[in-house]
This record gives C-alpha cells, sequence and structure tokens, in this order.
C-alpha cells in the first residue's frame, strides 16, 4: 500500500489555496481555477483590454532588457517567491495590491510550472441569486472591477523562473494605499484554516469566540454529529494558549471496519502535503475489493513530534488499543519518533512513493540532466533481491552519477530499512505486485470535488464522498457473493479460490495462477527458498495438491472477511481495566450495531426480521436490568 503522488490524466481542483506567507499590504484570496492546461494558456492569443497592453513571450527566451525594478519579459528569479515579491514591490510603489491568482502543475512529475499574480481589482463580483434563501449574506461592496493587470512566471529547464506575460496598464486609478487596519491586517495574514491556531488575545477578532468562527462552526457540527450518532467521537488538542491546535474525528462505521482490515493502516498526509488543499490527515486502509477505507481524519495546524503523539494515542484508544501489524507514513522524523513510541511493536515503514516523490525535489538538477537516472534508481530500489546486491547497485549508482557526497541520498541509505522493499518483505503490507496503484486521499478529494475552503463544509462533503464509497463497498459485497467469475482452467485450485476470494482478490489470485504456468521446478536442498506467489502455485501444481490449503488463504480478503474482527492481543488491557469498561463495551456493541444493520438492510424482507429480532433483543435487555435492579444490594 503507498500514497499515489501522479496526476497523469487528472484535471486541476476547481479551487486553489496558495500556501504562502503574505505582507500586511497583500490581498490573498482563493481563486478558481480555469479548465484550459498549461500548453493551452501558452497557444491562446494575449488577452488585451481596451485600456492595457500586454507582454508575452516564449518561456525559452533570455533575459530581457529593462530596469531591475520594472516588470520585463524573461527576467528571471530564482523561486516563484521571488517573483511575487519583486512584483508586490512594484506594486507598492505604483499604488496597488496584488493576489495570488492561477498555477499549473506537470502532468509528468506534478510540481508547480507556472504561477501568475494578478492585481486586486482582477475579475468581477460574483452573481448571487436574490432569491437563493437557504444562504445567509452579506450585503457588501466588492473590490472587484475587471482589471488586467497581471505578471506571469514559468518554469525554464533550469529550474530558475522567467516572465513568461506581463500586462502592465490598469482600468483603475493609482495612488498611495491607506494602511489597513489590525484586524484586516491579521486576516490578509492567515490563510483560511490557520484562524483553528491563535493566541489568546485574538480570540474575539477571528471568530473563536461564541456564536461563529472557523473552529466554533466546525465543533457545533460535530456536537450535532454526535448527537444524532453517539458512537461518533471527536477529540481536540489544544496549545499553550488554550486555542484549537489539531482536531480528531472519527465515527462508528471506521471503527468497525478497522476491526475488519485494522491489519494494515495508512497515515495518509497527501492532501496536507500539497499546498493547494486543507491541512487534512486520515488513518487509511484497504478493504477485501482493495477499496479505501477510513479508520479516522484530523486536521492538523501543528506538526510537532508530541502533537503527533497526541493524534496516535487518542486514535489507538478509540480503536480499543487494538494495534495494526504494520504502519505506513510519510517520511517525517517527528512521526517516526511518535510512531516508535505509540506503537513499538507494529512494523512501520515510509512510503516508498512519498520518497520518490521527494527526490524529485531534492535532485532536481540530476532528474533533468540525466533522464536514465530515475529509472536505474527505482530498478535499483525495487529489484534488488539481497543486501548486497542493494549495497553494489547504490553504490556503482552514485559513483555513476558523481552523487557520493549528496546529503540527501546519504540520508535515505542510512533508512533503507523503513523504505527499501527487500528489507521488509517479511511483514504484510497488503501489497499485490503489478496490481493498480491504491487512490490516495488527495485523488479522493480530487475525484469528488471536494474544494471548499470552509472547514465545516469540507467535513459535510468529505462525509457525502464517504458515504459514496461505503456504497460502493456493500455493492462489491453482493457483486462477489451473487455472480461466479469464468475459470480459465479445470484447476481444482482455481475453483476453490474462486469460491473463498471476493471478485477483485480472485482476478489477481487468477492472473497469478495463468502466469504460474510458464515456470519449471527444481528441488533444492539447501534449505528454504523465498519465492514468489505464482511460485508457490506452480510448486502445488506439480507437486499434486489438488487444493488450495487453509493457512495459504488470508481471511481478509475473502468473501467472509467482515464475519469477524481480526485478532487482537490488547483487548485484554481495555477489557480488564475498569475505567475502561464502559467505553469498550460501548464500542463493542457499536460495531456489532452496525453490523447488524448492514445485514438487515439488504431488502424489505430482511428488513422486517432485523426489526422483530431487534425489538425482541430490547426486551430481554430490559427484562435484565429489571432483574438486576431488584437484586441489588438493599432491595
Amino acid at each position: 500500500m503507498e500514497f499515489d503522488n501522479s496526476h497523469d490524466g487528472e484535471l486541476e481542483p476547481l479551487i486553489q489555496i496558495q500556501a504562502q506567507e503574505c505582507d500586511i499590504d497583500q490581498a490573498i484570496t482563493i481563486d478558481p481555477l480555469g479548465h484550459e492546461s498549461a500548453a493551452e494558456l501558452l497557444s491562446v492569443p494575449p488577452e488585451v483590454s481596451g485600456e492595457g497592453r500586454e507582454l508575452e513571450v516564449d518561456v525559452s527566451a533570455q533575459v530581457a532588457s529593462g530596469g531591475p525594478d520594472e516588470p520585463a519579459l524573461g527576467v528571471e528569479f530564482d523561486s516563484p517567491e521571488d517573483a511575487r515579491a519583486f512584483y508586490s514591490t512594484y506594486a507598492e510603489r505604483i499604488g496597488f495590491r496584488i493576489r495570488n491568482s492561477k498555477s499549473f502543475t506537470s502532468r509528468v512529475d506534478d510540481t508547480v510550472i507556472m504561477r501568475r499574480f494578478v492585481c486586486s481589482k482582477q475579475g468581477r463580483p460574483s452573481k448571487k441569486d436574490p432569491f437563493d434563501l437557504t444562504k445567509k449574506r452579506r450585503n457588501r461592496s466588492s473590490s472587484r472591477e475587471g482589471c488586467n493587470a497581471m505578471l506571469q512566471v514559468n518554469r525554464r529547464d533550469n529550474g530558475r523562473w522567467a516572465i513568461s506575460r506581463c500586462v502592465l496598464d490598469h482600468c483603475h486609478s493609482l495612488g498611495i494605499l491607506p494602511n489597513p487596519s489590525p484586524s484586516v491586517q491579521k486576516k490578509l495574514a492567515k490563510k483560511p484554516w490557520e484562524l483553528l491556531v491563535c493566541p489568546a488575545a485574538e480570540t474575539h477578532q477571528n471568530g473563536l469566540g461564541p456564536g461563529g468562527g472557523v473552529a466554533q462552526s466546525l465543533l457545533e457540527y460535530f456536537k450535532k454529529m454526535q448527537t444524532d450518532n453517539p458512537a461518533f467521537f471527536y477529540a481536540i488538542q489544544v496549545d499553550q494558549n488554550n486555542c484549537v491546535s489539531n482536531v480528531f474525528w472519527a465515527d462508528a462505521r471506521s471503527r468497525m471496519a478497522y476491526s475488519y482490515f485494522g491489519d494494515v493502516i495508512v497515515f495518509d498526509m497527501t492532501c496536507k502535503r500539497n499546498k493547494r488543499v486543507v491541512p487534512f490527515a486520515t488513518f487509511t486502509g484497504m478493504n477485501h475489493h482493495r477499496q479505501l477505507i477510513l479508520f479516522g481524519c484530523v486536521f492538523m495546524t501543528d506538526e510537532s513530534e508530541a502533537s503527533f503523539i497526541w493524534l496516535f494515542e487518542t486514535w489507538l484508544g478509540l480503536m480499543s488499543g487494538c494495534r495494526p501489524v504494520s504502519f505506513i507514513t510519510p517520511y517525517n522524523e517527528s512521526i517516526a519518533s511518535a510512531a516508535a513510541k505509540v506503537f513499538p511493536n507494529v512494523r512501520h515503514r515510509f512510503c516508498k512513493r512519498d520518497i520518490f516523490s521527494k527526490c524529485k525535489d531534492k535532485l532536481l538538477g540530476v532528474y533533468s540532466q540525466h533522464l536514465s537516472f530515475k529509472g536505474e534508481f527505482k530498478k535499483c530500489v525495487n529489484e534488488s533481491e539481497t543486501v548486497e546486491e542493494f549495497d553494489s547497485c547504490w553504490r556503482s549508482l552514485l559513483s555513476r552519477y558523481n552523487l557520493e557526497d549528496n546529503m540527501w541520498l546519504q540520508e535515505l541509505y542510512a533508512i533503507q530499512q523503513k523504505w527499501v522493499p527487500l528489507f521488509y518483505r517479511g511483514t504484510f503490507f497488503g501489497e499485490f505486485f503489478g496490481a493498480p496503484k491504491l487512490e490516495t486521499m488527495y485523488k479522493f478529494f480530487q475525484r469528488h470535488s471536494i474544494t471548499t475552503t470552509t472547514l465545516r463544509d469540507l467535513v459535510t462533503q468529505f462525509d457525502k464522498a464517504m458515504v459514496g464509497q461505503f456504497e460502493k463497498e456493500l455493492q462489491a459485497d453482493f457483486d462477489s457473493s451473487h455472480t461466479k467469475p469464468v475459470l480459465r482452467t479445470p484447476s481444482p485450485i482455481e475453483k476453490r479460490a474462486s469460491e473463498v476470494y471476493t471478485k477483485t482478490i480472485f482476478a489477481l489470485f487468477q492472473e497469478e495462477l495463468s502466469e504460474s504456468a510458464g515456470f519449471l521446478m527444481e528441488k533444492v536442498t539447501d534449505g528454504v527458498v523465498r519465492i514468489q506467489c505464482r511460485h508457490v502455485l506452480r510448486v502445488l501444481i506439480i507437486t499434486g495438491i489438488l487444493t488450495l490449503p487453509d493457512e495459504y488463504i488470508l481471511k481478509r480478503w475473502t468473501k467472509n472477511a467482515k464475519s469477524t474482527g481480526f485478532s487482537c492481543e490488547d483487548h485484554s488491557v481495555y477489557q480488564n481495566n475498569s475505567r475502561k469498561n464502559l467505553t469498550w463495551r460501548c464500542n463493542d456493541l457499536c460495531r456489532d450495531a452496525i453490523k447488524f444493520a448492514e445485514a438487515g438492510a439488504t431488502s424489505a424482507v430482511i428488513y422486517k426480521v432485523a426489526k422483530g429480532a431487534l425489538q425482541k433483543a430490547f426486551a430481554e435487555i430490559f427484562a435484565a436490568k429489571k432483574g438486576s435492579f431488584s437484586n441489588a444490594p438493599g432491595r
């Protein structure tokens, strides 16, 4: 199970949040992205208003002439932040403000290749439906006047950024800008989610007090969820000023899913790492159909080791102290340290694709100058069979590209046991060779167009999307139970597998079985040999084993995976702890109740039976309670 950071063939999100620090006099807003690609943007005719003039040039042009204080085509910068600072200084001197607008990322490596900065008066006021009474709106004026002034920079092959488009004229008057009020300064300097954290003196200004605010609205939503569903859980971490820093939540369905498929856990931070989305992270896994399932969510504004320890301990307590078999996280020292303290006996490793993604930034010059390096690097990591082979290949790679002194590669080599597949093959991580990549939470956000920057709205949209994900799981359960796959061979092994495995897992098994026909077997006498699944199948066939042994069938991939949860040695700790007894019993009953509801809602007839059984169960519970009360001491 890995994070997939690629964005091939996918549209950019509809809303872009620029993660960038702002000066006090710079207005930062959130603009919808257009639908054109980066290539289309450079190929369309220049947008010229009646009053403005636009400069445009191919991004490969050399540095143009012009004063160092004036925007000019081809002027280069070390980073887009430097370009923005340059344009901001120019705007302050001329008499206007700027804000971030569009940006585009490469479809090859997901890095930003274009940034555009515009006048704060760019665009037109949004049209509002006066008859839409479902939303409360404030009657306020807009600063948008349709100004076309802008500056655009593109990333060149050498890694530097050059001005490729520039509109200098404005459709409004320019002049000395008044200093914004202190409250406006604070709002301009914060992103929407940063209002969660503040000094105590700022509580009133940013709306954290009673009656509104980002955190207040979110917590009110969680309280309503808990009222509607007592099994819903949320926890808040506050900083030294007693202000909200991190918020964690999970529902009963997440806890139930963990009881079935909690052997492999991924701490997914792809939304938080991608600066266009809010600081949202999740505990995820995969079910017996290899679908994404959720074990908990968190808004994180503090990434200290103490915060991760709080988060992991809170999540583990919610899951009745039952630790997973394996734990996958992005490469982060604070996370690694926290995981070692909270999950001491769990096999923790870093996400390999997350490290490969970081390599694109850390080794940008090597990747751009040597196109063959990427393939050789991945081959060294993924295909090494022994430690000696990996060490030899690694040293050869560094020598060939003159990277012996590269600090990043030295750092990766020092933690090789945490991310190179050779070193964790003996631990179950739920991976299949050649299987499609699993969906990350960032891609899940894109697929469901979850793009709002209001935290409460985001949670609402996310909950609706997860309901759809749960319905897909139920449909896959139905398909696996009521359809029979087409067999390719008369092998009893294949027939047995089709009866026990889900439709998705059987398709992968069937492919392995077909490939096993091309192998020959040779008897070895010097011990156990590590072989892959298709080799095992070939050995079974040649040795005359006609059915798939039960010990080779992992229940979490079968149609009956949800009949019982996976075993957990830590349950006794929570059952025997008197302070945890009530919580543990409630959680355990909630899991059973949801399981009961799933089975009882499959048809009208079964629903009627389930309701009758539930009423009978309630009657027995009330009778037992009455009997316990009557037999109490002193009665």
